[in-house]
């Protein structure tokens, strides 16, 4: 309530209000610079440095667009040295549609990744690191822009395993594409850090211009 942020003395977020309910969906989105990852740090009301490490990872279950791959396994990856079942991991790459790359990879040259993940493909990488995020199966689910690199097919099949094996997860998502957050339960729209839109697709594209002309740009919804 009335949630406001400021970086050296500049206040980036003016006056956010903001419930999250357990369970739902929700999605914020904006241009670049709105304050939308500034937000999404602030979200839960507590330090992450006040966790022991344990809980932290057993709760949340985190994508940021530049986490890092590392030299080893496509398993080793997605474990993250958390004491998790080969099947568990198995499974969370299928959730993540990283299932058939990944033993395509084993049949043919190995499933080693090389640092940073050079040797996938955008949408791989991104797909290896949601897999890592679901495998513990988090109370919370944090995506910060992280299916971008996803084509369209793929981005809807993740939602729809979401939906239907992560229904109890906590889930908040910034995407740049409005077909990525048109399902969510609620969506809060950012401009220079204020709310301008919170609702439904169907709600803010009857009520916040910005969210209208950002879908009409993008899909040619003008809503109605």
């Amino acid at each position: 309530k009335d949630v406001r942020f400021a970086y050296h003395d500049k206040e980036v977020l003016h006056g956010i209000d903001l419930r999250i309910v357990p369970g739902t969906v929700n999605a914020l989105v904006g241009p670049s610079g709105s304050g939308k990852s500034t937000l999404l740090n602030m979200i839960g009301g507590r330090d992450v440095r006040s966790f022991e490490k344990t809980e932290l990872r057993s709760r949340f279950g985190v994508v940021f667009q530049n986490d890092t791959i590392f030299e080893d396994t496509i398993y080793e990856n997605v474990r993250m040295g958390r004491p998790l079942e080969r099947e568990e991991i198995v499974q969370a790459l299928r959730f993540a549609q990283a299932e058939e790359f990944t033993r395509e990879k084993e049949q043919n040259e190995g499933a080693m990744l090389d640092i940073r993940g050079a040797n996938l493909s955008g949408g791989q990488k991104q797909r290896v690191l949601i897999a890592r995020a679901l495998a513990a199966r988090p109370e919370i689910l944090i995506l910060d822009d992280s299916s971008s690199a996803l084509d369209y097919r793929t981005d809807a099949l993740l939602r729809r395993q979401l939906k239907e094996n992560f229904s109890d997860t906590t889930t908040i998502l910034i995407a740049q594409r409005i077909s990525s957050v048109m399902h969510a339960d609620h969506i809060l729209v950012l401009e220079d850090g204020e709310m301008i839109g919170y609702g439904t697709h169907q709600e803010l594209l009857r009520d916040c211009a910005v969210y209208r002309e950002i879908s009409r740009s993008q899909t040619g919804d003008m809503g109605g």
